[in-house]
């Protein structure tokens, strides 16, 4: 077993538990965070990361298809996503739940699903090059 990716997902899991529990008013007032549904984009991108993180774990410590895998993200992408909604409505202070939201988590995860094995055969193909495939530290990081 290959703990390092499990603590990878946990680690990232807990990332996100953070940033979206960080009260409403804490949240840095600046022009970018101005844009109309820029929480929508940082949601999609958190659940992306997520779901590439997932898959990569899958892929290596389980023997199932691929299309198995796509379904057992895409549940826990969900489901962590609907309970990080619901705590932001009921728990979370100045925070309000969303399903706008929770859809953007789960667009993350269908994204991460179809970009997963263009971007590791880019990642495989980028630490086989020079000067990186002698560089070992890179191929234990990613």
């Amino acid at each position: 077993m290959n703990t390092k990716l499990f603590w990878r997902n946990i680690l990232w899991a807990v990332v996100i538990f953070i940033l979206c529990s960080i009260p409403g008013d804490d949240l840095p007032n600046t022009p970018l965070i101005s844009i109309p549904h820029f929480d929508k984009l940082v949601h999609f991108g958190m659940f992306f990361i997520m779901g590439i993180f997932l898959f990569a774990e899958l892929s290596i410590q389980t023997k199932l298809k691929r299309i198995y895998n796509a379904v057992i993200i895409l549940l826990l992408i969900a489901f962590y996503g609907g309970l990080i909604e619901y705590l932001q409505q009921n728990y979370f202070v100045h925070r309000s739940g969303d399903y706008l939201d929770l859809f953007a988590d789960i667009l993350g995860g269908v994204f991460a699903i179809i970009m997963y094995p263009w971007l590791k055969k880019q990642k495989d193909l980028l630490l086989n090059r020079k000067p990186f495939n002698k560089i070992s530290f890179f191929k234990k990081i990613l």
